[in-house]
Formats: C-alpha cells, sequence, structure tokens
C-alpha cells in the first residue's frame, strides 16, 4: 500500500473501496475480511445477540442475510481503524442493512472520522434519512462533500431512534471511498 491509492466510488460495495483494496491486499490476494485478516480494526459500543461481530461491519458481502447489532442504548456506534500508517481523505461511503427486513434502519446518525480514536470530528450528519430501505440487507451511499482532512478512525454513531424507535444499531457492512495514503506493506498484521 505505498503512496496513495485514489479508491473511486462508483456503486455502493463495488470492489473500488478501501477496505476492499486493504482485504485484497491492493489486489495482490483473494478478498479476505480485513479485521479477520488483522489488517483493520472493527469495534462495536457493545454487540447485541448472539451473532453479532465487528469483523461483520468490515465485511464486503455477505453470502447470507446476517444479524448485526448493538444493544438498544442511545449513541450506539460501530467503527474502524484503517491501521498504523494510513488515512483516508474521505470521498464517499456506504452502509449496509442487516437481515432485518423492516424495522430497526438507520435513519438519524453521524459519520465521524478520527486521528486517534478518541476525539471525533463529524463528516457527515443524517437526520430521518431513509436512503436504507426497509428490505434486508438494503445498501445505500452517500457523498462527504468538502473533506479537507484526511483520518485513520472512521465510525457511524446513532444520534437518534431507527425506524422502529430504538436505539439499537443494526448495521452488516460499511465501505470508504477516496485518497488512501500509504501505510505498512500489505503483509503487516495490526497487533
Amino acid at each position: 500500500l505505498g503512496g496513495a491509492v485514489e479508491c473511486r466510488f462508483e456503486s455502493a460495495f463495488d470492489t473500488n473501496g478501501v477496505l476492499y483494496h486493504i482485504g485484497t491486499a491492493g489486489g495482490t490476494e483473494p478478498y479476505a475480511n480485513p479485521h479477520v485478516a488483522g489488517r483493520v480494526v472493527a469495534a462495536m459500543s457493545s454487540v447485541g445477540g448472539l451473532n453479532g461481530s465487528p469483523a461483520r461491519f468490515v465485511h464486503h458481502q455477505h453470502t447470507d442475510s446476517v444479524s448485526n447489532y448493538t444493544i438498544d442504548a442511545p449513541d450506539s456506534w460501530m467503527s474502524v481503524d484503517l491501521g498504523e500508517g494510513r488515512s483516508l481523505l474521505l470521498s464517499h461511503y456506504c452502509l449496509r442493512a442487516d437481515r432485518h427486513a423492516s424495522p430497526f434502519k438507520l435513519r438519524n446518525w453521524v459519520l465521524e472520522g478520527s486521528h486517534d480514536g478518541i476525539s471525533w470530528v463529524t463528516l457527515r450528519t443524517h437526520s430521518n434519512d431513509t436512503s436504507i430501505a426497509n428490505v434486508a440487507m438494503a445498501a445505500a451511499a452517500w457523498e462527504v462533500a468538502g473533506a479537507t482532512e484526511a483520518f485513520r478512525h472512521f465510525r457511524i454513531r446513532q444520534t437518534g431512534e431507527n425506524s422502529i424507535g430504538s436505539s439499537h444499531l443494526m448495521c452488516a457492512g460499511i465501505e470508504l471511498y477516496g485518497t488512501l495514503s500509504a501505510g505498512p506493506p500489505p503483509d503487516c498484521r495490526l497487533l
């Protein structure tokens, strides 16, 4: 991943995204979940249910419908750390809902960026956003206009109720697009 790589958005969860790029070691290997492979670190404020996992938040395509959600608590979040030496000047991002067909879709949230995973900057605010359809595994994408700063960490944080009126954050995928800066060689693993 030496130098800068332009990861251009064409459609939600295409193979041009940053997490897909990292998951294929820059296109030199078959895709592997970048969290499971140790190339990024995904996290959740909490894990609801028995089948949730931070790895599901950064997985490119699921072969089946999967559940992935937090407990019912305000300000729930899911995040990804791109790794030491990597930063992204974000241009677009997309999210995928989990297996729940109608209820529990994100409607109120912010996308945030951070250099250290502690102090966060709001990159985009969504209020009563109905872009994520009321179907299982629905995906939607958004432009992040006017970004001038690159970040290592990204998270979505729910700022209000979901489509059913609870605070469960249900999300089974994120992909990021933009200019990815240099990082460690693709065979390096985060510890």
